[in-house]
């Protein structure tokens, strides 16, 4: 029994009628004829009660038409699927921290399209916490995350960007007018914090107003960056961000260099990937990167504007 035969019952079973269904399958009837006794040889049963006035459908017959009907049918969902799936475009899939996307990363979108205008790129924002996890699952093939985040020993990295930490005040604020504040200052004021539980490093912004023997006090927490910023310009809070966040131009926000930040603690961006999970697509959005942070050195700078 294959398709094509239970393909022919299905027309004879609908139109109780073998020179009808042969029309409709565009075939010779004798054909048809011989290829409904073939089935009901393999099949062990008469599918048709066959007269010269008429073709009726057994009871078995009834029962094998319902049956083949919902075969041919998955049969085929399953060539249409396959069919979609051979005319995809090939992709690689990059997940990201909103940051990632003030500078580097739709510069290297744009390039290696450029390179590779056969593959789509698939961007997937989540905390960098959930894209580790989705490297060593095989949810993401390249993730753009924050420096800091344990990334155990199965996954390699480099670092994309670095940049300094400035705080994020309110425009309209006394304290906006300042050309620097301290930690000191910035923790008189009310502090809108990343949520600890999807932070690579929860305690490390806290645990720099405490080297000063300050404590901010915490308003609000914030899973995005832009969310940050967004409530700052409103007005909520005060915040540390990387300085290139001051290239998404927030409305009412002044950005001030903080005078006895530890000069060792940058913020950083890491690309991240499982090299065993990856094919040659990944591995050259990879070397697209590695060329493209190696021709602009200066991302690993700690400029403290967003030139």
């Amino acid at each position: 029994m294959d398709l094509r035969h239970m393909r022919h019952f299905v027309a004879v079973a609908e139109e109780l009628h073998f020179g009808k269904a042969a029309l409709r399958l565009n075939i010779a009837q004798p054909p048809l004829s011989q290829s409904i006794q073939r089935l009901e040889k393999d099949l062990g049963v008469e599918l048709f009660d066959r007269s010269r006035r008429s073709v009726e459908l057994t009871a078995a017959g009834r029962v094998f038409l319902v049956e083949a009907r919902r075969t041919l049918m998955h049969a085929d969902l399953a060539r249409k699927m396959a069919q979609r799936e051979a005319a995809r475009l090939p992709e690689t899939r990059v997940s990201f921290v909103g940051p990632a996307l003030y500078r580097v990363l739709p510069e290297l979108i744009v390039r290696y399209r450029a390179a590779a205008p056969q593959v789509a790129v698939r961007l997937l924002e989540a905390s960098s916490l959930e894209q580790v996890a989705g490297l060593l699952s095989g949810d993401f093939d390249v993730a753009f995350i924050v420096g800091g985040t344990a990334i155990g020993n199965e996954c390699e990295s480099m670092i994309v960007e670095r940049a300094a930490l400035l705080a994020a005040v309110p425009a309209n604020w006394k304290l906006a007018a300042r050309k620097s504040i301290t930690m000191a200052d910035l923790a008189e004021q009310p502090y809108i914090r990343p949520p600890a539980k999807l932070s690579p490093n929860p305690d490390e912004m806290l645990s720099m107003f405490k080297r000063v023997g300050v404590m901010p006090e915490v308003v609000q927490e914030a899973k995005q960056t832009n969310t940050t910023l967004g409530l700052v310009g409103a007005g909520i809070g005060c915040s540390l961000v990387m300085a290139t966040a001051a290239l998404a131009k927030p409305g009412n926000i002044k950005f001030l260099p903080i005078e006895d930040l530890p000069s060792h603690r940058p913020w950083e961006l890491l690309m991240v990937w499982h090299p065993e999970l990856i094919g040659r697509i990944t591995a050259d959005f990879i070397a697209v990167a590695r060329a493209y942070v190696q021709e602009n050195w200066r991302l690993l700078g700690l400029a403290e504007d967003a030139g």
